[in-house]
């Protein structure tokens, strides 16, 4: 059940992005501003991961986002890109903001990541009756993810070069390689010698963050 919906998700974001290019470039219609009217956003994202946000509106309804950044705690650490469709669901303009447009959209978002893991591991440290001690060692991992967040974005007139989003994804799912070391055999000196392996599992995942992006000015 999880590799069909994993096929099916990236299934559709195959096509959406498809779609996207296909209808090209737009501009917000009349009724309500979109900022200073860049169709490029780049700016900070703050959340999980934490790092930078990049969009590009191919028009009203579709846009490209990619996020990139750092996720992590403790002895789990790990650099994330994620690259998806998102299509504009609604659309309100709202007067309080300059009458400005504030869309509410979703999409599928395809996701990496390398994953670094902190890995307790028992070698020879001394001499004596135990001469054994637990040191951490840095185990490479990786995962690849499929998410469908849903984001409110927010334009301001009065400050038209920049706007806001808060996003979170409800529905996604990881294949993630788990890195681990077990035990192999012993050398002439008594040192351990360990066999390295990966393991596939898959779970449930999520993303969520809030967003400023500078939105960049279309050349005249």
């Amino acid at each position: 059940m999880k590799k069909i919906f994993f096929v099916v998700m990236f299934a559709l974001l195959a096509s959406s992005l498809t779609f996207a290019a296909a209808k090209g470039t737009g501009k917000k219609s009349a009724g309500g501003g979109n900022g200073n009217g860049g169709i490029d956003k780049i700016g900070g994202y703050v959340g999980s991961p934490f790092g930078l946000s990049y969009s590009h509106e191919f028009n009203d309804l579709v846009e490209l986002d990619l996020v990139a950044g750092y996720s992590g705690l403790w002895r789990y650490h790990s650099l994330d890109v994620q690259i998806g469709a998102l299509f504009t669901v609604f659309d309100p303009v709202i007067s309080g903001l300059g009458d400005q447009h504030c869309p509410l959209s979703l999409g599928p978002v395809l996701g990496g990541s390398v994953d670094f893991v902190k890995y307790p591991v028992l070698k020879k440290t001394g001499s004596g009756y135990f001469p054994y001690s637990y040191v951490n060692e840095t185990l490479v991992g990786g995962s690849v993810s499929l998410l469908l967040p849903v984001r409110w974005e927010i334009n301001f007139g009065n400050i038209p070069d920049f706007n806001l989003f808060i996003e979170w994804a409800p529905v996604g799912i990881t294949m993630r390689l788990v890195p681990y070391k077990t035990f192999d055999s012993y050398t002439a000196s008594e040192d351990i010698v360990y066999k390295k392996g990966v393991t596939t599992a898959w779970h449930y995942d999520t993303r969520f963050g809030v967003g400023l992006r500078y939105r960049i000015p279309n050349k005249k």
